[in-house]
């Protein structure tokens, strides 16, 4: 290298036999100035047709499809022959460079187009286009720069994508590298649709490198951002919609939160109504494996882990849960340990969710129980009726792991009127344990309300707990109107599974 002229001579010998081959032809020496070189080798050579040795011609997928038979190989796009179809462009390339950044192109040149002066790309639409011409770019240059994106987040997020898609099939690790730092800097999901491109449109390959974990990190902090209320996701419609498109292992990130706010009762039922949605229903057998094992099966209440679980239809690993329950009622959390050859996963016993919920303690509290506020006249429509037992019924409502109604049932002729609940189980779940407590507020009774109801029951679709709000009566409405809060009778219903 002279100072004076700042010039230096590069000479390529062949080495098609060395350990790791970088393809070169022959003897090749290239002159070039320090300052085009930058601080890549080959950037110099990126549009260069003076010294290309090989012509990029790419093919759109479909025509070539149509009128190529198939080549054997390692997704080999490169075809010859008389009827093969147009390009739609073609840029100067140099084998030597390409081989050196990509293992596909090195592959290629030294096992299947030794002497080609064209190798074919196949692509699937303008877009895919740019994306694979982009990718030879970066490849030259060693970088990415801004520039070379669309200025709109929305159209660089998905040209990226197809980039990193590229430089995996193209075996191009620093073009991958920087892809997936760009798109760590611009990745701001804003609905369910962003998190599952991110996590389930690129190739596995990627989700295993280390730069990948900020766009993982972003995916986790919208999926705690918007679901992590677990009790407000399974009750308000919008929200529940929203959770249902997650892709499998969007949830799976969701259910690994320390931080969810509320029971593991909640999650285990929350992921079995997003089974019932359309991402649950196309989900394969390895993902509902990796939910079953992620599940927090210690911190389930008794009667949902033995009654409930083994017949949730996306729980898979019911095989293991008998030998657990006995193991785990001997040792506790250091089951697992104690028996490795078992294979039970870590999170069957790890620690229950630890997050602060973001609403006051006291409000908190408050939403668990169930307020219904029955009108008098519902009470003179039961009367009417000429049944022997007549009933009025409120909305269903959940309360940690199930759904429960109450009902308000007249007997006659005994004119004896009964407050009772009822629970809507999963389908199969024969019985569930409950602790229910029923509280009627009442003119003449200050603080919470009088207690009328607590005990623990098995409740099941045809099994109801009732707790008697006036007796047997010859004068029912005189008795009712004493009890009146604004012309309702109003009662407070708490009830979960143990």
């Amino acid at each position: 290298c002279s100072s004076e002229d700042k010039r230096i001579v590069v000479s390529l010998p062949a080495c098609r036999e060395s350990h790791q081959p970088l393809y070169a032809l022959g003897r090749l020496t290239v002159n070039f100035t320090l300052a085009s070189m930058g601080s890549c080798p080959t950037a110099w050579a990126y549009g260069n047709e003076a010294l290309s040795d090989v012509a990029l011609a790419f093919v759109p997928k479909l025509a070539a499809a149509s009128k190529v038979p198939a080549t054997r190989g390692r997704k080999r796009k490169a075809q010859e022959g008389p009827d093969e179809p147009q390009a739609t462009c073609t840029i100067a390339a140099h084998r030597f460079c390409l081989a050196m950044y990509s293992a596909y192109f090195n592959a290629l040149f030294v096992r299947w187009a030794k002497d080609d002066k064209t190798v074919k790309l196949e692509y699937e639409g303008p877009e895919d286009l740019a994306a694979v011409r982009a990718c030879i770019k970066v490849m030259y240059l060693q970088k990415l720069d801004a520039e070379d994106l669309p200025s709109e987040p929305e159209g660089s997020i998905s040209l990226l994508l197809k980039m990193i898609c590229w430089a995996d099939m193209l075996q191009a690790p620093t073009c991958t590298e920087l892809c997936i730092s760009k798109l760590a800097d611009n990745f701001r999901p804003g609905s369910a649709k962003d998190v599952n491109g991110m996590l389930e449109g690129l190739p596995e390959s990627v989700l295993e490198l280390p730069s990948f974990a900020k766009v993982q990190e972003a995916c986790q902090k919208w999926l705690q951002r918007s679901f992590a209320d677990v009790h407000e996701v399974i009750t308000k419609e919008e929200l529940l919609e929203a959770f249902q498109q997650l892709c499998p292992r969007a949830v799976l990130t969701w259910m690994k939160h320390d931080d969810l706010i509320g029971t593991e009762n909640d999650v285990a039922f929350l992921v079995t109504c997003w089974y019932e949605g359309e991402q649950g229903r196309a989900a394969q057998e390895q993902d509902l494996i990796a939910l079953s094992r992620h599940l927090r099966v210690s911190q389930l209440a008794t009667s949902v882990r033995e009654c409930m679980l083994p017949v949730l239809p996306w729980f898979t690993e019911d095989h293991l849960l008998p030998i657990f329950t006995t193991i785990h009622r001997r040792y506790g959390s250091a089951a697992a340990q104690k028996f490795p050859h078992l294979s039970i996963p870590n999170s069957w016993v790890a620690a229950r969710k630890t997050a602060v919920p973001g609403l006051a303690r006291g409000e908190f509290e408050e939403r668990e129980w169930f307020l219904w506020r029955v009108p008098l006249s519902a009470v003179a429509e039961m009367l009417e009726q000429q049944d022997a037992k007549s009933e009025y019924c409120s909305d269903w409502f959940y309360s940690k792991g199930a759904y429960f109604r109450a009902n308000l049932v007249l007997k006659k002729p005994q004119m004896e009127l009964r407050a009772e609940v009822s629970a809507k189980l999963v389908k199969n779940v024969p019985a569930l344990d409950v602790q229910l407590l029923i509280r009627q507020s009442r003119p003449d009774v200050r603080g919470r309300g009088l207690k009328i109801l607590d005990k623990s029951s098995v409740l099941s679709p045809k099994r109801r707990t009732c707790a008697v709000v006036a007796p047997p009566t010859t004068e029912l409405m005189p008795v009712l109107q004493r009890q009146l809060v604004d012309g309702h009778l109003v009662f407070k219903i708490k009830v979960h599974p143990i």
